[in-house]
């Protein structure tokens, strides 16, 4: 029973240090994001009450893994380039999703199809929000569940956002990956797929003709964010009577309207 006692203690010592640790990290973090310029480790020291060896210890964890950077003449610290990393992540996923739920919501009701939305990421398109439409039972089995991965050589989602990465990005990730044909309509010839990203592009749209899927057609258009960057996709879906010719002209305007309102709502101004 001793042996175990004093195992005990020791454990919950270890768990002290450890959120002690974690704590003072977080509180070095916040007075580098609060500080209006780089701060030395002295000053961080006064700041915080915190031991300058204590203070050296963690800033030299955080500057191996990038979270905080330090000027070579001076020798101060800052907020390292993984903060970015990470503030974009959250800026691109969360936030996006927040802002365009009233959107991907009402063109699920105007155009009657699923509707989702994509992100980029690890050269993937990824879905993280989806509207189903009930007005045609058929159309239930075209819910696209969130997380699902987008194969960038026929789904019009990812199909969008590949098209507006750099020519190196595009030639890398055609290079190292082998094309799976879906249906007879899928593109699997690395030469054709440039060219279809190209005119994807230049249309400012991509749309999927039964290449993932016989029978399933998809709408897709950008969405960009304050600076630019195609940072997601709005997409529709449906049966191929339910997007026909008749009709095309009218969905694509309406999935490019929603792609520009989101854009808008997180600060692209065109």
């Amino acid at each position: 029973m001793e042996n175990r006692s004093i195992i005990w203690n020791r454990h919950k010592e270890n768990i002290y240090h450890i959120m002690n640790s974690v704590e003072k990290t977080i509180q070095i973090l916040n007075c580098l994001s609060d500080a209006d310029r780089s701060l030395g480790i002295t000053e961080i020291s006064l700041k915080l009450s915190i031991p300058k060896s204590t203070v050296h210890r963690i800033l030299s964890i955080l500057l191996n893994y990038s979270l905080v950077s330090r000027e070579r003449d001076t020798s101060r610290y800052r907020l390292g380039v993984q903060i970015l990393k990470y503030s974009n992540s959250f800026y691109n996923s969360f936030d996006l999703r927040r802002y365009s739920k009233r959107v991907l919501k009402r063109t699920c009701l105007d155009t009657g199809l699923t509707t989702f939305l994509c992100i980029w990421q690890d050269g993937r398109g990824i879905c993280i929000d989806s509207a189903r439409s009930f007005q045609n039972p058929q159309m239930h089995h075209l819910f696209v569940d969130i997380g699902k991965i987008m194969p960038f050589h026929c789904a019009a989602a990812a199909k969008i956002l590949l098209a507006y990465q750099s020519s190196e990005e595009i030639d890398r990730l055609i290079k190292n990956t082998s094309f799976q044909r879906y249906t007879f309509k899928t593109i699997v010839d690395p030469e054709r797929l440039r060219e279809h990203l190209n005119e994807i592009k230049s249309k400012g749209f991509a749309v999927c003709d039964e290449e993932l899927e016989e029978g399933i057609r998809a709408i897709s258009a950008p969405i960009r964010n304050f600076n630019g960057k195609t940072i997601a996709s709005i997409t529709i879906t449906g049966l191929v009577n339910r997007i026909t010719s008749v009709v095309f002209d009218q969905l694509v305007k309406t999935v490019v309207n929603a792609a520009n309102e989101i854009s808008q709502m997180i600060g692209y101004n065109k």
